[in-house]
């Protein structure tokens, strides 16, 4: 990756909890489901029903090259 890409990371936080971050947003939606928070649509699974107040949170920051070392 060039220096300057911006990296995109997702969570789910709803009233009550919030995941860990995540490198997909499909990702955070799965732990929402697991942890009770929403339903993912079997019909379109790019959707969620919240049974809580919640969303997905995207956190976007910039990548440098030290930062995509191990």
């Amino acid at each position: 990756m060039q220096e300057g890409h911006a990296l995109s990371r997702y969570r789910y936080r709803t009233t009550a909890l919030t995941g860990p971050w995540r490198d997909t947003r499909e990702d955070a939606m799965r732990d929402a489901a697991r942890a009770k928070q929403a339903v993912i649509d079997e019909d379109d699974p790019e959707a969620i029903r919240w049974i809580v107040p919640g969303r997905i949170e995207e956190m976007r920051q910039a990548a440098t090259r030290s930062s995509m070392r191990g």
